[in-house]
């Protein structure tokens, strides 16, 4: 059996980032730095990282840029973390209060309530709070550098090509925030042939009712019948969710309830992380370097990158050893 080849592909999420290059060697040491949490390899891995900030954005950050007030300005970028702390005790608390908000959320979204316009509400969050996601979902066409094209189309698009690109290899695909959304879009209706090893999303929105809606309508399904999206079927091994309790874009922090199992069993698996990302003081539970050098999604990503499946030639070594005891447990003892 020849050994496919193994790739970790990232997609990031919402708002401008730095350069392609430099954001995906801060991708790659809070990965690594993960490793080193478990006491696994960080060497000799290939990563990509799919980058579609250029289709929103005409500059991207620069780190040079000490202004706070220019918009180029790099708010969170990233560095290392300088000491473990100990998880809050109020995290249940927490957690129960989510799952309440979860539930008056669903029966809000799938009763469709005539006194309370949720999709008016909903929208105008994502207009004021997640402009790039606003621009995802914009009906008509969107101007990038004066060609009239829809944005999703092209974020899309870069992911696709990407995909395509290392499809003869084993793929996990690691997404964090709205590149979560972009992730099960393109899995459902772009490249739907191209098997995918392992999918992780971090911080995902996917479960907010006002993005399952869209889910669904862009499906032509009835949400009211239905209840539940479905995984892709090009899925293969495990779907990996990883959620902060703190993270205000993962409110929704269980998605197993929201999709169901694709044809191999495979649905979401969740899984809560502390995501201890803080700069200068400022802390950002959402943040993807503080979920990626989580040891829970190190975890996953060194699984996925050592665990081979074992080669024919070795599997007849196996056989043959094995019959080898088996005959010698047989055979009679000298006299």
């Amino acid at each position: 059996m020849i050994r496919k080849k193994r790739i970790v592909i990232g997609i990031h999420g919402v708002g401008n980032k730095p350069p392609q290059p430099l954001l995906q060697k801060w991708w790659r040491r809070a990965i690594c730095e993960g490793f080193d949490q478990i006491g696994a390899s960080s060497e000799r891995w290939t990563f990509d990282l799919v980058y579609w900030a250029q289709f929103l954005y005409s500059d991207a950050q620069d780190v040079g840029i000490t202004d706070s007030e220019n918009p180029l300005f790099v708010e969170f970028p990233y560095e290392p973390e300088v000491k473990k702390r100990s998880s809050s005790g109020k995290r249940k608390w927490r957690k129960r209060m989510l799952n309440v908000a979860e539930v008056v959320m669903d029966w809000v979204f799938l009763t469709e309530n005539q006194f309370f316009n949720f999709d008016r509400v909903s929208d105008y969050v994502v207009r004021k709070k997640f402009a790039d996601l606003a621009m995802y979902y914009h009906p008509e066409n969107v101007e990038i550098d004066k060609v009239g094209i829809k944005v999703r189309k092209l974020i899309r698009n870069e992911l696709a090509r990407v995909l395509r690109k290392h499809r003869r290899k084993e793929i996990l695909l690691l997404s964090h925030s709205m590149g979560t959304i972009v992730a099960y879009d393109v899995l459902t209706h772009l490249v739907p042939k191209i098997k995918i090893h392992t999918l992780i999303t971090l911080g995902s929105p996917l479960g907010l009712p006002n993005i399952m809606k869209k889910i669904y309508t862009e499906m032509n399904k009835n949400f009211k019948a239905e209840k539940t999206l479905p995984t892709p079927e090009n899925i293969e091994q495990a779907w990996y969710n990883f959620s902060d309790l703190k993270d205000p874009v993962a409110m929704n922090h269980s998605l197993a309830d929201d999709f169901r199992p694709n044809a191999k069993g495979v649905g979401p698996n969740d899984i809560e992380v502390h995501n201890e990302y803080e700069y200068q003081g400022a802390k950002s539970p959402h943040k993807s370097y503080g979920y990626l050098r989580t040891e829970e999604v190190a975890q996953v990503i060194n699984d996925f990158l050592t665990k081979r499946p074992p080669c024919r030639l070795n599997l007849i070594k196996r056989l043959l050893r094995g019959l080898s005891k088996r005959q010698q447990k047989t055979e009679p003892a000298p006299e």
